[in-house]
């Protein structure tokens, strides 16, 4: 079911050129649900040795998904933020994008839409646990690093908290 969609214009140089990308949002209820979990896993477990069993999803009931799909209804990416009735901070968790559609911006354009839908429920900050490598990705969008690193026993990347303070409405 989802919640809401928007449409954006994105160009890529390569040779794929993906146009008219939606972002919707859903929850665990969608009946592609399951193709979310097949991308969180290839994307953020597979290549670490996780096995497709193990406790790597971490399930929150009443999550909401930001959801990029191409115009032919290809998902391209997902990421989730977790519920909090309440609570004036959100936690965002499983930023994926399918490595043929890295590049055009749609990480971003899935952070900004769930910074909005916390900001409209009420949210003044977002924080997450960011794999080091990323860390330069959230920054450009306004999330800052606190504390120390930390090792994640499922994948044994490094990980730090990051937080941005979001816009009072």
């Amino acid at each position: 079911m989802a919640v809401s969609s928007s449409r954006i214009s994105v160009t890529n140089t390569r040779e794929t050129c993906l146009n008219d990308i939606t972002i919707i949002r859903i929850h665990h209820a969608w009946e592609r649900f399951g193709e979310i979990q097949n991308l969180y896993f290839s994307v953020l477990y597979a290549d670490f040795g996780v096995p497709r069993g193990a406790d790597w999803y971490h399930d929150a009931n009443g999550s909401v998904f930001a959801v990029a799909l191409d115009s032919s209804e290809a998902i391209l990416g997902a990421a989730r933020l977790l519920p909090a009735p309440g609570d004036a901070s959100r936690q965002v968790r499983q930023v994926a994008v399918a490595p043929h559609a890295h590049g055009l911006g749609l990480g971003r354009r899935l952070l900004l839409d769930l910074e909005a839908l916390a900001a409209e429920e009420g949210a003044s900050e977002l924080w997450l646990n960011s794999r080091s490598t990323a860390y330069g990705f959230y920054e450009r969008l306004g999330f800052l690093r606190e504390g120390e690193e930390f090792e994640s026993e499922l994948t044994g990347i490094m990980h730090t908290t990051m937080r941005k303070q979001l816009a009072s409405a």
